[in-house]
């Protein structure tokens, strides 16, 4: 019994099978590594019949036949392509651009904090300004209710 070199011994998984038989097939794993995706990803596609296996008598595993994946491969549909340096390049320039925004964003919340205080310290100066004009007027409101009392005479010559 010979296999190729590199290639891991699958002896408890696939007992029942001959290597001759089990070279026609890819695991999970292998099938993951060649597609560059996830296994999970090659069960997904099992699962949902978007590539062709079936499922071990024996060890309940998946096999994958080759030809399978190899046409998977290449017919790859471009959602699937896998990550270039252009889509890190994107990403980068994405994330750029989110930064300078919130850049921005961060400048003009500081600006209206500014400006909210100031309007708030502009409020409270207002409110004392109202107060003394308050007291003045209360103040003359006296004074002229004095003067009032005072007869007509008394106030004409200043008594």
């Amino acid at each position: 019994m010979q296999h190729k070199p590199g290639r891991k011994s699958c002896v408890n998984a696939c007992a029942g099978l001959s290597w001759p038989l089990m070279e026609d097939y890819y695991t999970t794993g292998e099938a993951a590594r060649i597609l560059r995706v996830t296994e999970a990803r090659v069960r997904q596609m099992l699962g949902a019949g978007e590539l062709e296996g079936s499922r071990d008598p024996v060890s309940d595993r998946w096999r994958i036949p080759q030809h399978a994946v190899h046409a998977r491969r290449e017919h790859r549909r471009p959602s699937e392509a896998p990550r270039t340096s252009a889509d890190a390049r994107e990403w980068i320039e994405r994330v750029t651009e989110l930064e300078r925004e919130l850049g921005r964003l961060e400048g003009r919340l500081q600006i209206t904090e500014v400006a909210e205080s100031t309007l708030r310290e502009s409020l409270e100066r207002e409110r004392e300004r109202a107060d003394r004009l308050e007291e003045r007027a209360e103040k003359l409101r006296g004074e002229l209710e004095t003067e009032r009392a005072k007869g007509f005479w008394a106030r004409l010559f200043g008594g």
